[in-house]
């Protein structure tokens, strides 16, 4: 399989050789050109494409062999028509595709007839949403034309902004709104897509130019304000591209304003499945923040199976999974034909056989090498009627005695803020409160660069450690660190805050 993204100025593969096991070799291969490759999402030249790709796919097949010659597309959203709106509780999911074909013309003012399309339903909070996608029928004709000169085909295309939303859909929660700007930083350049929880919530994507005295964090700081003024305050910012992997998660959600969470450490720990099965034999480690729109691609056509833009026509409602994906093995079944008469034969030929053996043993005509055992030795079972045995007294099992009950109330708990985020100790406070604890304390942590949140009890304090523990888990990332705190602390519980907590 070749996945192939392009954008602007610049295309990046990757290609897999399946294995009999279901893990792939994979090779990469990324060039920045000089020359346009998409004019607002379409193709400028399909020479220039034609050349590029050419170029990729020989340096891949040096690197390994390409036994497929399937191709999957994914292009930035500028090639795609897009619309969202709340799924309509009247509308009969039978007519609904018709609805929606309504709804795109209206809305689009586009020629649906001459146009591929399809839609994702996705549920948060009890409520459903429609993301609809469309691009041109001549838009993907202008993309084939290059392959088709190489031998490859297209069989699936993919807007980037589904291949980023899959990368971080599993750290989403269905009972909490979030709005989220995914965030790639490489080539001297930033851009992104702004999320909520239902996905992609605005289609503008996003480009900054990065230059020579320009501070990122001050970029993203001003970005991040001009969302919020329009009532779209963000709450998270997760941060990609080659160049995100020298930032520092601490100092950079201070100065950004949003709390940041890496890309780097999103994928390894949501989707450490995935990254195992591209790993191949060797186990090699994977370019993710360079490639991750081509790793969430190869996730979303293996998840999202039903999602089509190709063949002139919509293939089915490609809901998306909020359980991620699940793997299982093959189910393998043994069965063992039985032929009754076949058996009945077999036994009767055993019996006959082995009669014939003891008549002749006895008759001396033949040597058994083993001794039939004295039948006189054999036990007839008795016909008396036996002697009941006396039935046991059952005995009362002892009612185990309940632990007793922790009451949130009165538990003594210091917040320290270690996460370098102004007034994060505060919004843990809100949280815990909320919880039932009402004996809070806040302050600064001794450092601020603290990634994991750290829970803090007593030597005999296991109980306590465990409520807390399940308390905030909706809150990390990840699991929290434990430490022995002091005996003489006044508090009970002493939480020290990370930029895992959200």
């Amino acid at each position: 399989m070749l996945y192939i993204y392009l954008d602007i100025d610049e295309i990046k593969a990757m290609h897999l050789n399946k294995s009999l096991l279901g893990s792939y070799e994979s090779h990469f291969h990324s060039k920045s050109l000089g020359v346009k490759l998409l004019e607002d999402g379409k193709p400028s030249n399909p020479d220039i494409i034609a050349s590029a790709v050419k170029e990729t796919v020989e340096r891949l097949s040096a690197k390994g062999s390409m036994k497929e010659k399937n191709c999957t597309l994914i292009l930035p959203q500028e090639s795609f028509s897009f619309f969202r709106l709340d799924m309509p509780v009247d509308v009969n999911e039978s007519v609904l595709d018709s609805y929606l074909r309504e709804k795109a013309r209206s809305i689009l003012n586009i020629d649906i007839d001459n146009s591929h399309y399809d839609y994702i339903i996705r549920e948060s909070e009890g409520k459903k949403m429609i993301l609809f996608y469309l691009v041109h029928r001549a838009v993907i004709d202008a993309f084939e034309q290059p392959l088709d000169l190489l031998d490859l085909k297209l069989t699936a295309v993919v807007p980037a902004s589904l291949a980023y939303f899959k990368l971080f859909e599993k750290t989403l929660r269905a009972n909490k709104k979030e709005n989220i700007w995914y965030v790639s930083y490489a080539n001297d350049r930033l851009s992104g897509y702004m999320y909520d929880s239902f996905g992609l919530f605005d289609s503008e994507h996003w480009t900054e130019k990065i230059g020579k005295d320009d501070k990122i964090e001050k970029i993203l700081h001003k970005q991040a304000a001009h969302y919020e003024a329009k009532g779209n305050r963000l709450n998270r910012l997760l941060l990609s591209g080659a160049q995100s992997a020298k930032i520092r998660q601490d100092t950079f959600t201070k100065d950004v304003g949003v709390w940041t969470n890496p890309v780097k450490k999103i994928i390894p720990h949501f989707y450490a499945d995935y990254l195992k099965m591209l790993a191949g034999p060797e186990n090699k480690e994977l370019p993710i923040l360079e490639y991750d729109m081509l790793l969430g691609g190869f996730i979303f056509t293996q998840e999202e199976t039903k999602f089509t833009l190709l063949k002139g026509k919509r293939g089915g409602s490609a809901k998306v999974n909020l359980n991620g994906p699940r793997f299982s093995l093959p189910k393998i079944s043994i069965s063992f034909p039985i032929n009754k008469k076949g058996l009945i034969i077999f036994i009767l030929s055993f019996i006959l056989t082995f009669g014939v053996l003891f008549g002749l043993a006895k008759m001396g005509t033949i040597q058994l090498g083993f001794t039939l055992p004295s039948f006189s030795s054999i036990r007839l079972p008795s016909f008396s009627k036996p002697t009941p045995t006396p039935e046991p007294i059952p005995t009362k099992a002892p009612t185990p005695t309940p632990a007793p009950e922790i009451k949130r109330d009165g538990i003594s708990v210091k917040v320290l803020n270690g996460s370098g985020v102004s007034g994060k100790a505060g919004v843990v406070k809100s949280f815990l409160q909320e919880a039932g604890y009402e004996s809070i304390l806040t302050a600064n942590a001794d450092a601020f660069d603290f990634e994991v949140t750290v829970i803090q009890t007593k030597k005999d304090g296991d109980d306590l450690k465990k409520l807390m523990a399940k308390d905030i888990a909706s809150e990390l990332e990840g699991e929290v660190e434990f430490e022995t705190l002091n005996e003489d602390d006044a508090a009970d519980i002493i939480i020290i805050v990370g930029t895992d907590f959200r």
